[in-house]
C-alpha cells in the first residue's frame, strides 16, 4: 500500500514540477558573475538568482530519476492497475464521468520515456537557441507540450484526453511557426494544425458516441459497457477513433504536415516527432485495444493503411536531399509500422517499438541539428561530407542511430522493429500488408546507407573558413546520452519489461528480419552507383521527388476544384439563383403571377369593397394607436 502511495505522488510530482517550472517567471543571470550554480540557481556575493531555461533541464533531469524509480517500483509490484478518482464529475445530473487518472503500465513506461528523451532535448535545445532572443518563451512552450502530453496518457477520462489531444495540436502549432518571419514556417504551422482538425473531428464522433449511447467518458466504463453492443455501433465508434488517430500520427492521406513541420527549430523536430505528438494517434489506437477487441475487418484495415504508409514514407526518403526531412519521412515509415502492430492484433509491440523508437530518433534528429548547426543552417546532404572527422561524437551516433533504425542486432530498433516483422511472418492471414511492410524496412535501409555516404563517406565540400565544432557540454552530453539509451534500452526493455513479446520462431524464419538489413545494404550500394541512371529515368526520380504526386492532386487539384465549385456557388446559385430569385426579381414575380391570377372583371366589385375596408381599417388604426 505504501509503495502504491509512494507510485501515486511520484506521477502527481512529476506534474507539480512541470506547473510549477511553466508559472514560473523567465530570469537569467550573467554566469561569470557567480561563483557557482546548482539546479539552475546562481548564488553570488550579494544576491541569488536563476536561469530559467537551465532551471528546465535540471527539472527534467530530477524527473527522470522520479520516473525510473517509479518504473522500477511498478514493476516490482507486478503492474498492477492504480485507478485514482479526484471527484464525481456532474454526478448528480445522471452522466457516468469522473475526473479520474490510471496510472498503469502505459503510463508509467511513457512517463520515464518521455521524460528521459526530453531531458536531452531540452539540454539540446539550450545549446541550439542559445542565441535567440526569447529562449525563456520558449522552453515554456517545451514544457506546456510536455506537460499535455503526459496529461493525454495519464487520464482515464475521455475529456482530459481530448484536452492533452488538443494541447499538443495547439503547441506544435506555436512551436512549428515559432520563426514567424519565415513564410515556410507559418504556412507548414497551418498546413499541421488544418490536418489535425480534420482528425479531431473523429474525436468528436467518437466522444459524442460516447455521450450518447453509454452517457460516460471513462474507458473503462464504456470498454465494458461496449461488450454487449452491436458491432455496428462498435465499428462506427473504432473507425471514428481510427480518424483521430491517422490524422495525429500522420499515416497516408493525412501524411503532408509532419514532414512540412521540418520549418520549426530541431529541437521541435525531435520533441514533437519521437516521442510525444506524432505517437499520441498510435498511443490512442493502443490505449483503445487493450480495452476493446477490434473486429477483423478494422485490423484489416489497420495493417493496410499502415503498411503503405510505411512503404511511401520509405519509398519518398529515396530521393530527399533535406536531412532533416528523410529522417521526418523515416518516423512517418515507423509510424506505419507500429500500426501494422496494432492490426496485427499486438497492441503491446507497437508500444515496445514507441519506446525504443523515441531514443534513437530522437538522436538522429539532434544530430541532423548539430550538423545544420555547424554548417551555418545548410540542410542540403549533397552540400555535407567528410563531417565525421570534423564531428566524431555527431558522425558516430549518427551512424548508431541509423543502424539501431535498420535493426541491426542488439540495438533498440532490433529488440521492437524486428518483433513486428517476426509478428508478420507468423502470421500471413493479411499478406499485402505484411510484405509491403517488409518492402519499407528495405528502403529503411537504403535512405539510411545514403545519408552515411552523403555526409561522411564524400569528401567535404563546405567552405574552408567554416567554423565547426562540437566543444559544447550541453551537445556532448544530450546526444551521448541518447546514445547510450540507444544501446541499452532495448535489452532493458526487452529483459525487465516486456518479457512477454518474445518470440520463439524457427532458426530461418528469425534470421529473415537480419536477411533485409544486409539486402538493403547490398540494395543502398547498388543505388548509389547508379542514381545518375535512376535520376535520369523520368518517371521514377519525379514520381518519388513529388511523393507520388500527392501534394499535386490533393493540395493543387482538390484546391483548385473546391475554389471552382465555391465559385459557382456562391455566384450563380447564391447571387443569380437564391438572392435574384427571393430578392427584387423574385418578389416582383410573385406579386406579378398574384396579380395575374386575380385580375378579372366580374370581380371588380369585390376588389373595391376590400379596397375601401383596408383604407377604414388602416386609419383606424392610426387615429387610435
Amino acid at each position: 500500500m505504501n509503495l502504491i502511495f509512494f507510485l501515486i505522488s511520484s506521477g502527481i510530482f512529476v506534474f507539480f514540477v512541470l506547473i510549477i517550472n511553466v508559472f514560473s517567471s523567465s530570469l537569467s543571470f550573467n554566469s561569470n558573475n557567480s561563483f557557482f550554480r546548482i539546479f539552475g540557481f546562481s548564488f553570488s556575493l550579494n544576491k541569488i538568482s536563476y536561469d530559467f531555461s537551465y532551471l528546465s533541464v535540471s527539472s527534467l533531469k530530477l524527473l527522470s530519476l522520479v520516473s525510473l524509480l517509479s518504473l522500477y517500483f511498478y514493476l516490482g509490484l507486478g503492474c498492477p492497475n492504480i485507478l485514482v478518482t479526484l471527484f464525481n464529475w456532474t454526478g448528480d445530473y445522471g452522466f457516468l464521468g469522473n475526473v479520474s487518472f490510471c496510472f498503469d503500465f502505459f503510463t508509467f513506461c511513457f512517463f520515464f520515456v518521455g521524460v528521459c528523451v526530453s531531458w536531452s532535448i531540452f539540454q539540446f535545445s539550450y545549446y541550439y537557441m542559445s542565441d535567440d532572443s526569447d529562449i525563456s518563451s520558449f522552453f515554456r512552450f517545451l514544457l506546456i507540450f510536455l506537460l499535455n502530453m503526459l496529461l493525454l496518457v495519464c487520464s482515464e477520462n475521455l475529456f482530459f484526453i481530448f484536452v492533452g489531444w488538443e494541447g499538443v495540436g495547439f503547441l506544435s502549432f506555436m512551436l512549428i511557426s515559432w520563426w514567424n518571419t519565415r513564410s515556410d514556417a507559418n504556412s507548414a504551422a497551418l498546413e499541421a494544425i488544418i490536418y489535425n482538425r480534420i482528425g479531431d473531428v473523429g474525436f468528436l464522433v467518437f466522444l459524442s458516441f460516447c455521450f450518447v449511447y453509454f452517457n460516460t467518458w471513462s474507458l473503462f466504463e464504456f470498454s465494458f459497457l461496449l461488450n454487449n453492443s452491436s458491432s455496428f455501433l462498435i465499428n462506427c465508434m473504432l473507425f471514428s477513433g481510427f480518424l483521430a488517430s491517422i490524422a495525429k500520427s500522420a499515416q497516408i492521406g493525412f501524411h503532408p504536415w509532419l514532414p512540412a513541420a521540418m520549418e520549426g527549430p530541431t529541437p521541435v523536430s525531435a520533441l514533437l516527432h519521437s516521442s510525444t505528438m506524432v505517437v499520441a494517434g498510435v498511443f490512442f489506437l493502443i490505449r483503445l485495444s487493450s480495452l476493446i477487441n477490434f473486429t477483423p475487418f478494422f485490423s484489416s484495415v489497420c495493417l493496410f493503411i499502415g503498411g503503405i504508409t510505411s512503404f511511401f514514407a520509405a519509398s519518398v526518403a529515396l530521393v530527399q536531399y533535406d536531412i532533416k526531412k528523410i529522417v521526418a519521412y523515416s518516423t512517418t515509415s515507423q509510424l506505419g509500422l507500429m500500426v501494422v502492430s496494432i492490426g496485427l492484433g499486438s497492441h503491446l509491440i507497437a508500444f515496445f517499438h514507441i519506446c525504443t523508437h523515441a531514443f534513437f530518433k530522437a538522436m538522429l534528429f539532434l544530430c541532423s541539428g548539430s550538423i545544420i548547426h555547424s554548417l551555418n543552417n545548410e540542410q542540403d546532404i549533397r552540400k555535407m561530407g567528410g563531417l565525421f572527422t570534423l564531428l566524431p561524437l555527431t558522425g558516430s551516433c549518427i551512424l548508431l542511430g541509423s543502424l539501431a533504425l535498420v535493426g541491426t542486432p542488439f540495438l533498440a530498433g532490433f529488440y521492437s522493429k524486428d518483433l513486428i516483422l517476426e509478428l508478420g511472418v507468423v502470421s500471413f492471414s493479411n499478406f499485402i500488408g505484411i510484405f509491403i511492410a517488409f518492402l519499407s524496412s528495405i528502403f529503411t535501409v537504403i535512405y539510411s546507407f545514403r545519408i552515411i555516404v552523403y555526409c561522411f563517406l564524400l569528401p567535404t565540400t563546405s567552405g574552408s573558413l567554416l567554423i565547426v565544432s562540437e566543444e559544447n557540454p550541453n551537445l556532448i552530453f544530450s546526444i551521448f546520452r541518447l546514445g547510450l539509451g540507444t544501446i541499452v534500452i532495448g535489452w532493458f526493455f526487452c529483459s525487465y519489461v516486456f518479457p512477454a513479446v518474445v518470440f520463439i520462431l524457427p532458426f530461418y524464419l528469425k534470421i529473415a528480419a537480419l536477411l533485409i538489413v544486409f539486402l538493403g545494404i547490398i540494395l543502398g550500394a547498388g543505388f548509389y552507383i547508379g542514381f545518375i541512371s535512376f535520376i535520369s529515368s523520368f518517371f521514377y526520380y519525379w514520381f518519388l521527388s513529388f511523393q507520388w504526386f500527392f501534394l499535386f492532386f490533393y493540395h493543387s487539384f482538390s484546391i483548385s476544384l473546391y475554389s471552382f465549385y465555391s465559385l459557382i456557388v456562391g455566384s450563380r446559385l447564391l447571387d443569380h439563383g437564391l438572392g435574384e430569385n427571393i430578392g427584387p426579381q423574385g418578389s416582383g414575380k410573385f406579386i406579378y403571377s398574384i396579380s395575374s391570377s386575380l385580375i378579372n372583371n366580374s370581380n371588380i366589385k369585390y376588389y373595391i369593397f376590400f379596397s375601401l375596408l383596408s383604407c377604414i381599417l388602416i386609419f383606424t388604426l392610426l387615429v387610435f394607436f
